[in-house]
């Protein structure tokens, strides 16, 4: 079956030709664009094409440029179908691009797929016969092109004049005035016209320069005379140019490329540089015709914008990464909860010489390993519970210092910049040492011979050309945040990936893969924005932006917590979880405790036992995240007809329900699994004794 390619950015047009080429028998694939098509095509070929010409981000001229130059896609034919191009120019330019047909819509459907067939029934030309694409250009190079041509036929027009003047010399005098006072004009549009404009011999020595040339270059008309003209290039562009010039002098053929040409402040910029020659009537060239069309802007936001879709790209992947980790986290730490739980009660029970004990210990610890594991990809997963106060940044980091340096060791020189730093930040102080802690511990591994470590707090501003530039950021101030070394450094590839997930480039067993992502999702949480600069050989600088405010810095809470004789209780507990295993071994830890339980696996369950329970129900223990039913809407339906009984949600991951961006709402109470017995019981009596 013959797949085609369709290629227009209008949906009802890629839906029509679609269905109508299905019908004949044809298979299809669309692209919105001629980069999309190239990427699907260099993927998988087609067996033809049909593409649109006026398109975002690549036209359809540009994609015929590139196909023919593609020697595995120059063989597939390529056919024009538009209705924004019509004029006989446009289709010579098609066709001299490599196109195979050009269709102006609307076709009718029988002519249009009789159009088809007639293209592939064709003998495809041999790749030598394939037409070189010209090269890239613009409007002002395409107009440069309209002007010389004007340009040519004026000068033939002269010549012709001038043989004349051999016969009769008052028409000569007056033709004579007419060349000057036309070449008068012509000198007035070379130098009015925005490009360089110059003109060389038949052997490419240069003899004429124009005005805007000079006021770009600082040079003079006569410093750019002969060979000299090629000493404004960069000195990396000289020998390619200089080549592509030979080469077009030695074929004759038009002259273009891109190359930087400095100014006469010293600043290079990015021009198109084209050249065509002139012949007289026994087709020999006398001279050559050139303008150089500043491009430097269109080359700097093309690349910005690549590197905005880059970004763009790599937020996306995160974030996909992310809901994978939170998913993959909350099952984890049901199991978790089981396998500490139990583990500890049974560990509870034995004697201290008790055979297996150690072994016990061992598999509590491999656990506790586990669940650090399992808050790092929640951390990452932006699904972690985050207890936020106002907080001095600077002073955060100086309190640091002395655990900095001694984790650092001798060998890393630590310098603190926090001087002059007045706004505050209002995240959750653990996060942000665990921030610092993790992009020290990277610095000083990057360094292993030792080096220099700069953590640096001050208030920036983000403004808008920024958040073009970087997706996800917003502006505003913020507070940033960074971490300069001096190590090894990072090529791009590796910087693409850092963020990942148990992504690392240390040696096997010496790092988890989980600093870095959990940076990212700590900052992501804390709605701040993060960024990476890193050279090889050079080193790294870590960026992070959290929003600033103005509200005073709060003083620590200081909680007093039961004491382990404390922990018991009496009170009736109704727990809901769908998990059996997790409701099995909560309850078997509260029921070891003196509570009176009652245990549910669903919110329907619970309900129903609430309703026919007459005693006092103390307190309600529910999952937040269950099938039907969630835990915040079982609390309230309880709630209604028990208005005393107090709730404590347990969950592995946050909920919108009971969270708004992983931060508690007012009042709620909540236990992060894994759960251990100890955790557990504690936060029960929290709960319980609360006023």
């Amino acid at each position: 079956m013959t797949r085609v390619l369709l290629v227009d950015d209008n949906e009802p047009n890629l839906y029509y030709l679609s269905a109508l080429l299905r019908a004949h028998g044809y298979e299809t694939e669309s692209a919105r664009h001629g980069a999309e098509a190239l990427v699907k095509a260099r993927r998988s070929p087609p067996d033809l094409v049909v593409s649109d010409l006026l398109m975002p981000v690549m036209d359809g001229y540009t994609l015929l440029r590139q196909w023919t130059a593609d020697p595995h896609l120059r063989g597939v034919p390529f056919v024009v179908y538009t209705a924004t191009y019509t004029e006989p120019e446009d289709e010579d330019l098609a066709r001299g691009l490599g196109a195979r047909a050009f269709i102006l819509k609307p076709a009718e459907p029988e002519a249009f797929i009789a159009r088809l067939r007639a293209v592939q029934s064709e003998a495809a030309p041999a790749p030598s016969a394939l037409p070189t694409p010209p090269p890239e250009n613009g409007l002002f190079a395409e107009y440069s092109e309209v002007l010389i041509r004007k340009l040519e036929q004026k000068t033939l027009q002269l010549e012709e004049t001038n043989r004349a003047l051999h016969t009769d010399v008052a028409a000569r005098e007056a033709t004579e005035a007419a060349l000057r006072a036309s070449e008068a004009n012509l000198r007035l549009l070379t130098e009015a016209m925005p490009q360089l404009v110059w003109v060389s011999r038949a052997d490419g020595k240069n003899v004429f320069t124009n005005q805007r040339w000079g006021e770009y270059t600082g040079l003079a008309a006569s410093a750019s005379e002969g060979d000299r003209w090629i000493d404004p290039f960069h000195p990396d562009d000289r020998a390619r140019v200089s080549a592509a010039w030979a080469e077009a002098i030695a074929t004759g053929g038009t002259y273009s490329l891109e190359a930087r040409i400095r100014r006469h402040d010293g600043a290079y910029r990015w021009w198109l540089v084209r050249g065509v020659p002139q012949r007289d009537g026994s087709g020999a060239i006398t001279k050559w015709l050139g303008t150089c069309t500043d491009i430097d802007d269109i080359k700097r936001t093309a690349a910005d914008l690549e590197q905005a879709h880059s970004q763009l790209r790599q937020a996306q992947k995160m974030e996909a990464i992310g809901r994978l980790a939170g998913g993959v986290a909350h099952d984890f730490n049901n199991l978790l909860s089981v396998i500490l739980s139990y583990t500890t009660l049974v560990l509870d029970e034995m004697a201290p010489d008790a055979p297996m004990r150690e072994e016990l210990g061992e598999v509590r610890r491999a656990g506790e390993r586990a669940s650090d594991l399992t808050r790092q990809l929640l951390a990452f997963s932006r699904q972690q519970m985050l207890q936020p106060r106002v907080l001095d940044l600077g002073k955060v980091l100086r309190d640091m210092e002395k655990m900095l340096r001694s984790l650092l060791g001798e060998d890393v020189d630590l310098a603190l910049a926090t001087e002059g730093l007045a706004g505050k930040v209002h995240v959750d102080p653990s996060q942000i040492e665990q921030i610092v802690m993790n992009l020290s511990i990277n610095a000083r591994d990057a360094m292993p011979r030792g080096g220099k470590l700069t953590i640096e707090a001050t208030d920036v501003e983000l403004d808008q050309s920024y958040v073009a530039l970087h997706p996800g950021a917003a502006a505003g101030w913020y507070v940033m945040l960074a971490a300069t070394d001096c190590g090894a450094g990072m090529d791009a590839a590796t910087r693409e990936r850092i963020f990942e997930p148990f992504f690392t480039t240390k040696e096997k067993g010496k790092g988890t893969g989980l600093g870095l992502s959990t940076v990212f999702g700590i900052v992501e949480q804390s709605h701040g924005h993060i960024e990476v600069y890193s050279e090889p050989g050079v080193g790294t600088c870590f960026k992070i932006y959290l929003p600033r405010t103005d509200r005073q810095a709060a003083e620590p809470e200081h909680l007093s917590l039961p004491v382990a004789a404390a922990l018991r209780g009496s009170e009736t507990v109704l727990v809901v979880e769908d998990d059996s295993q997790v409701r099995a071994m909560t309850c078997a830890i509260l029921r070891r405790s003196g509570y009176r339980v009652m245990e549910a696996g669903d919110g329907d369950a619970a309900l129903a036992l609430s309703g026919s329970f007459e005693g006092e129900i103390h307190l309600l223990l529910t999952d937040v995240v269950m099938p039907r039913m969630s835990g915040r809407e079982v609390a309230e339906h309880i709630a209604a007809t028990r208005a005393r009984i107090k709730v404590l949600y347990v969950s592995g991951y946050t909920d919108k329900s009971i969270v708004h961006h992983g931060i508690l709402d007012d009042g709620i109470a909540f236990l992060q699994k894994p759960i251990t017995p100890d955790a557990l019981l504690r936060r029960i009596r929290e709960v319980l004794t609360a006023p």
